[in-house]
């Protein structure tokens, strides 16, 4: 997960790169861009040992309780929901300004 999240190129990257070009110093914005790739590589590293590592707590603490089975099938079908219409939405705001 960290290597993935920190692998993935953003135009804000390019933007860096694009700017330190103009400026005479591109190594310098090489330098920035493979920094935000490791920072984010950290973080969501980070992120998913603290997951690892809490996990027998949250199974304690939640997996005994009645409506948790309720939260863990209905939880994919409602973030499905919200994509989905947040992808109609930006769509039909989209055609508006068209």
């Amino acid at each position: 997960m960290g290597m993935a999240g920190g692998l993935v190129p953003t135009p804000s990257a390019l933007v860096v790169l694009l700017g330190a070009t103009a400026l005479g110093r591109a190594w310098f914005g090489v330098v920035l861009v493979a920094a935000y790739g490791i920072g984010m590589a950290l973080t969501l590293l980070g992120a998913g040992l603290l997951l690892v590592r809490f996990q027998d707590w949250l199974e304690r603490r939640f997996l005994g309780r009645p409506w948790w089975s309720v939260v863990l099938r209905l939880a994919p079908v409602v973030t499905a929901g919200l994509l989905v219409t947040s992808g109609i939405v930006i769509a039909v705001r989209g055609l508006a300004t068209t």
